[in-house]
């Protein structure tokens, strides 16, 4: 089983790990601070031992590193792993920014069921179920979102049990189908404000996010609207 350094600390860009098990290009660590693709967001990128990283998935609790090549190094060695770590860092801005934009729909508008959302390297897309979006609308969220940004709001996590989120289902903001899976249930809370299910990386306030902008705004039928959003410094 893979310890996900991850969850414990979003900031750690490098690390050492024994090596459990290699097939082809493909190695499990004891432990790993790449994030594994899930939740919209995408996988690290980076390195270990020098050899380049180009994608993380999760197998149950392990989490497989797929390498450029296979490997000059053996099950049992140590090794050292460092993430890409300017990438990460703007993955994470756009995923918290996600969170802001997520809380001020609700907070007017109601509990909205977000359908689907994707991080990429550069801008997040989100799909939500509101009936009516213009520009007006979209110009008061944005605003909202940028006033909490401005005030530096502490980011934190942490893990409840089925039974805590079945006396908060506003926890759930996707498909609540999506969550059975998962033993283990973790919070992102953006403090006195906002708290959902999410697994994914994260900033420790909301001043890192930078300018919130939504760049891009499409009617995907009558209920499902969809947004693309970007960061600035």
């Amino acid at each position: 089983m893979t310890e996900w350094l991850f969850w414990k600390d979003a900031y750690l860009k490098e690390f050492e790990a024994k090596v459990l098990e290699i097939e082809g290009n493909k190695i499990i660590l004891d432990k790993t601070c790449f994030y594994a693709q899930g939740g919209g967001q995408p996988s690290d990128k980076g390195w270990i031992n020098r050899i380049f990283v180009l994608d993380v998935q999760k197998r149950g609790k392990d989490i497989i590193h797929v390498l450029e090549r296979e490997p000059d190094f053996k099950v049992g060695d140590t090794v050292k792993g460092k993430i890409d770590w300017e990438r990460r860092y703007r993955i994470m801005r756009l995923h918290s920014a996600a969170h802001v934009i997520s809380y001020v729909i609700v907070k007017n508008f109601g509990n909205i069921i977000f359908t689907g959302s994707q991080i990429y390297e550069d801008r997040a897309r989100m799909d939500f179920n509101l009936p009516q979006f213009n520009a007006e609308v979209a110009s008061l969220i944005e605003k909202e979102a940028n006033e909490i940004v401005e005030k530096a709001i502490p980011i934190k996590t942490y893990f409840v049990s089925k039974e805590e989120v079945k006396k908060n289902p506003m926890l759930k903001r996707v498909d609540p189908r999506l969550y059975e899976k998962f033993d283990v249930l973790r919070v992102v809370e953006i403090e006195s404000l906002d708290a959902q299910l999410d697994g994914g990386t994260h900033g420790k306030n909301t001043k890192e996010i930078g300018k919130i902008k939504i760049v891009k705004r499409e009617n995907k039928g009558k209920n499902n609207k969809r947004i693309y959003i970007q960061v600035e410094p």
